[in-house]
């Protein structure tokens, strides 16, 4: 199926698109920033773990020094020298004391620190024994008791080309006579510093970040205090720690850990790029993965779509594919927008097809009681309309509620409809649906009501009249401040008997003249006597007549017998039946005269006809005469001046086509010009020219063509001017059809005959 150029179909593309797109990219995207992360914490767990144990190792030497260095300040050489003065090195005792003080450091040297001197200071006696081995004190000797501050005990001194690990002797004394000085170099330290991809630039620094021991001897001795992430090491309050930094236009991670030995800091600098080298193939595996999954979701989206899409394209082409066979365009709605709003119409539509239909059914209703009440609907209608739906009785009656004066009221007599309207709605909701047949209705100033009921007596029906009269009379009063009396029919018990109950109940309220306002009538209490003639069957009567005007005898026939059979269904004498078929008779002659009829040709003069229908004794002799000397006759009396008139109509048709064959003729001109309508001077032109009376036209217009082509000059546009053709094209087309050549050709044609006879 051809897809049209949609707004919807597009928008189910990138609506199913975004559904496969968006999952994707986001679980895509978290996918890689949580690898990413995850890498990043554990490079960073891993480079802080690396870093502790380059500090474990490191301080574990300088641990080691330091104790080597305090057995031997506890060892009793070094007791005796702080109070035995040893200057006289003549001495054997002196000897022997500086012996064991030299054996005593060289054996501290002798751990694998890289220590490159341990010094002896006697600061009471102002010597000091070094790798040189025993020195007074010089006169360029610097001054130790400054050098060597206030600190007391054991600590570590940071100096100009080593790391010093100082001991005050005793360790207790505020005033120390001597000193034990450890120097190690800043070499030996950074010996421990090893550069690699996951722990990135190791370094040592002081307390006072001074670096001390990094793997680039340049920077030993540098400051970084001024550096922004020393500033924020020292507000961190942690051991440990990361802190993200940018430095040389490449983003680090400052990772350090303090030591609470010394209170040197174990810092490096691991760069971002390093740790996310491995998530970027991640990355690109990721994107890799995603572009698949998401080309695949595309092509099923694009195939998914177009299956939802058929059926919404089908049902908008079934709705609005125009008589070309193309579907109208969107003009910037999408489908279902245009869907909805024509579905929306229909629903308009259908509603206000059903307040027309309810309206429609209303007045259908109205007319139907009219005709009811008048004696007009017919023994079908009756039955379909009433004895469909099991209606069921056991009497029925005509109630009708008339307004007495609008004398003495707040009314004047223009209020009189509106009044009844009034009166109308509350007798309906006085009257319930199962009291009564069909709605009440307003006829001719009267309020009409066809009241059932069930009641198995006379009595109690009598009763349930008489209530529901009161009530209707007291509740208008009540309400419209208007007096009414009501008129009630003898009760019956088929319905065709309510077109002499409506007249019953009317009859009634003639008695007011006698009985006053405000009354309740019944036909049976102020005529006792029910003996009165049929209803005259009028319906069928008329029936009759347009069967007769019709020429259809065996209908005529047909409605005859039952126009007879309502007559002498009925109980009368027999002039009262010859006055009911008189009744018709006159009807027939009326008609007959009307339509210019002479029946007076069969009899000598037209008081013979009601003499001879004197003269039948039988319903069927009747029958059968009305049939045969009225009704036969007037039907042949009618199709011959029928078919003289058809004669007439089409003649005068055919010399309007003869004189005005060169104007713009139609059937509706015709029409008007012999004053009949023009769907039946069509009808009767077909019948007695035997075909439409376009064609005629047509054709005699032809015929005039040839005529003018033969016998003029004139040129085919002019013809076909003249004869009322829209354009030469369609004069040709239709020449060459009915002559199966073009008029030219004709043209020719003729021309060569006349030549060939010359």
């Amino acid at each position: 199926m051809k897809l049209i150029k949609s707004n919807y179909y597009h928008k189910m593309i990138l609506f199913s698109i975004f559904l496969i797109t968006f999952p994707i990219v986001t679980v895509g995207g978290f996918s890689y920033i949580r690898a990413s992360h995850t890498i990043q914490e554990k490079v960073n767990m891993g480079s802080l773990q690396i870093l502790k144990q380059m500090q474990h190792r490191v301080e574990q030497s300088l641990r080691t020094a330091d104790n080597a260095l305090t057995q031997f300040t506890a060892s009793s050489s070094v007791a005796k020298l702080l109070t035995n003065d040893v200057r006289d090195v003549h001495r054997s005792s002196s000897i022997q004391m500086i012996e064991e003080l030299q054996e005593g450091l060289r054996r501290i040297q002798t751990y694998d620190l890289g220590m490159s001197d341990v010094q002896f200071i006697q600061l009471r006696y102002q010597w000091k024994m070094t790798n040189k081995g025993y020195e007074p004190f010089s006169s360029s000797e610097p001054d130790w008791k400054q050098l060597l501050g206030a600190k007391r005990g054991s600590y570590w001194n940071i100096g100009e080309n080593s790391i010093d690990l100082v001991k005050t002797l005793p360790v207790t004394a505020l005033e120390p006579p001597a000193a034990v000085i450890l120097k190690v170099p800043y070499e030996e330290i950074s010996k421990f510093l090893s550069v690699d991809a996951e722990l990135g630039k190791p370094f040592i620094m002081d307390s006072a970040y001074r670096i001390i021991a990094d793997a680039d001897s340049s920077r030993i001795g540098l400051s970084v205090a001024a550096q922004p992430y020393i500033q924020q090491l020292m507000v961190a309050k942690n051991e440990q720690g990361i802190i993200p930094i940018d430095m040389d236009g490449n983003s680090y991670n400052f990772i350090f850990s303090r030591s609470v030995y010394n209170g040197w800091t174990y810092a490096s600098y691991v760069s971002i790029e390093a740790m996310t080298r491995e998530s970027q193939a991640i990355k690109w595996f990721t994107l890799l993965v995603c572009v698949l999954v998401l080309v695949a979701g595309v092509a099923a989206s694009l195939f998914g779509t177009r299956k939802m899409y058929i059926p919404i394209l089908r049902l908008y082409q079934e709705l609005f594919t125009t008589s070309s066979g193309h579907a109208s365009l969107l003009k910037g709605k999408d489908e279902l927008q245009l869907i909805g709003e024509k579905f929306r119409a229909y629903v308009n539509t259908e509603k206000k097809m059903s307040h027309e239909l309810q309206y429609q059914h209303n007045q259908l209703q109205d007319f139907f009681m009219l005709k009811l009440f008048l004696g007009e609907a017919e023994q079908q209608e009756i039955e379909d309309k009433l004895l469909v739906n099991g209606e069921t009785w056991n009497s029925l009656r005509v109630l009708v509620v008339q307004i007495d004066t609008l004398d003495g009221t707040r009314y004047e007599e223009k209020d009189k409809d509106l009044l009844l309207f009034a009166v109308n709605n509350i007798v309906t909701e006085l009257v319930q649906e199962s009291d009564r047949l069909l709605k009440p209705i307003l006829m001719d100033q009267s309020q009409v009501n066809l009241i059932r009921s069930t009641h198995p007596t006379h009595e109690e029906a009598v009763r349930f009249i008489d209530e529901l009269a009161n009530e209707i009379q007291q509740t208008v009063k009540y309400y419209l401040h208007i007096k009414v009396s009501l008129g009630i029919s003898r009760p019956f018990n088929y319905l065709k008997g309510v077109h002499r109950a409506y007249k019953e109940a009317l009859e009634a309220l003639n008695y007011r003249i006698k009985l006053g306002n405000e009354a309740i009538l019944y036909i049976a209490d102020v005529q006792p006597n029910d003996r009165s003639l049929p209803e005259y069957p009028e319906k069928l009567k008329n029936d009759l007549i347009d069967a007769i005007k019709l020429s259809d005898r065996e209908q005529s026939y047909r409605l005859l017998q039952q126009f007879s059979h309502e007559v002498f269904s009925v109980q009368l004498s027999h002039r009262e039946y010859q006055i009911m078929m008189i009744g018709l008779l006159t009807d027939l002659l009326r008609v007959l005269q009307e339509s210019g009829g002479l029946l007076q040709s069969l009899y000598e003069e037209e008081k013979s006809l009601f003499d001879r229908l004197f003269e039948l004794q039988t319903s069927n002799e009747i029958v059968e005469w009305f049939f045969h000397s009225i009704i036969v006759p007037s039907i042949r009396l009618l199709e011959e001046q029928r078919s003289k008139q058809y004669l007439r109509i089409s003649e005068e048709m055919i010399s309007m086509v003869h004189s005005d064959y060169d104007k713009n003729l139609t059937i509706e001109m015709c029409a008007f010009r012999i004053n009949y309508h023009p769907d039946y001077i069509r009808h009767v032109f077909r019948k007695e020219v035997g075909m439409p009376f376009g064609e005629y036209l047509a054709q005699y217009r032809l015929q005039i063509a040839k005529k003018w082509l033969t016998e003029t000059n004139m040129k085919i546009a002019e013809i076909a001017e003249k004869l009322q053709y829209n354009n030469s094209q369609n004069f040709i087309r239709y020449f060459r059809k009915m002559e199966g050549m073009t008029p030219g050709q004709y043209r020719n044609t003729t021309d060569t005959g006349a030549a060939d006879l010359h």
